[in-house]
């Protein structure tokens, strides 16, 4: 679960705020607690995505299926798939993300279709649940936990490089293959269409209308598909992907409360104020004091 960054321009997927520059890893540790309701924002990107629950559990919607992680165990969610963790019941839960982008394991184009496309072109396989009891996946749950220690030691490329082959080499050879690819679904095309209007408008007054127009589909097929995909309303996506961006600007600026809510899209900063503790318990000015560090 990446934190929200910006849209990349190219395919409108989100871009990652990678730990080195120039070499497209993505390794942190995160507890639910950091996010509005205990919810991540659903999102989608290029990026592999591996989780690991340390500690507690969650639930992850991935593409509208929700898959339980308990301690111990993990999720591969597949590139370009809508997702996101959250906790029904408020419950914290700490774990590990790791992300991964698909050039990494891209050697030349012979390699890439070989080993490479089958799995990340594979229409029909949106995750794969990794459980410690089966010896494999225990395998693979071992792996990220030592991408993550190496991490937070030293970021030594070579090694991280190297447990990543290996990573992949187990994933490949028991991950199902589907060797002719299926038309992409139109309805995520949809969706993703109406997610990129929202990320690309926030600042500005959005209403039901225009982000259904922006997908192309009428007021009513806009909210099913919502609440198929992302498990919420239009509407909670905008407010949640506003706070989002609110955090950024609490954490990185000098910008008072009241201006913060303006540059990202409520109307005025009582509103503002109003929603954030609904969604974070606590006051911008108190979230900032409790997570600055």
């Amino acid at each position: 679960m990446v934190c929200i960054n910006n849209i990349n321009e190219k395919d409108d997927s989100e871009n990652v705020n990678y730990n080195v520059k120039g070499y497209p890893v993505y390794i942190r540790k995160s507890c639910l607690s950091r996010y509005p309701n205990y919810s991540c924002i659903s999102h989608w990107h290029e990026d592999l995505e591996f989780i690991i629950v340390l500690s507690g559990s969650m639930r992850y919607n991935v593409n509208g299926e929700i898959i339980d992680i308990m301690e111990g165990n993990g999720i591969f969610v597949n590139s370009r798939r809508f997702h996101y963790g959250y906790s029904e019941n408020a419950t914290e839960c700490e774990f590990v993300c790791i992300l991964l982008h698909p050039s990494l394991f891209c050697v030349n184009e012979y390699f890439e279709n070989l080993y490479i496309n089958p799995i990340i072109g594979n229409e029909q396989k949106n995750y794969l649940r990794l459980e410690q009891q089966i010896a494999w996946q225990q395998q693979i749950i071992f792996l990220l936990k030592e991408i993550y220690e190496n991490n937070k030691q030293h970021f030594d490329i070579l090694t991280i490089q190297q447990q990543i082959f290996t990573l992949w080499k187990i994933l490949y050879s028991y991950f199902p293959i589907q060797k002719n690819n299926l038309k992409s679904n139109r309805q995520l095309t949809v969706v993703k269409d109406m997610v990129t209007f929202i990320q690309s408008h926030y600042k500005e007054k959005i209403s039901l209308n225009m982000i259904a127009d922006s997908g192309k589909v009428c007021k009513s097929s806009c909210s099913a598909l919502f609440q198929k995909y992302l498990s919420q309303t239009p509407i909670t996506y905008l407010t949640k992907y506003r706070l989002n961006k609110s955090l950024d600007l609490l954490f990185s600026t000098d910008m008072q409360v009241t201006e913060i809510s303006y540059e990202v899209g409520f109307s005025n900063a009582s509103y503002y104020a109003e929603t954030f503790k609904k969604y974070y318990h606590c006051t911008p000015k108190e979230y900032v004091k409790i997570h600055k560090n």
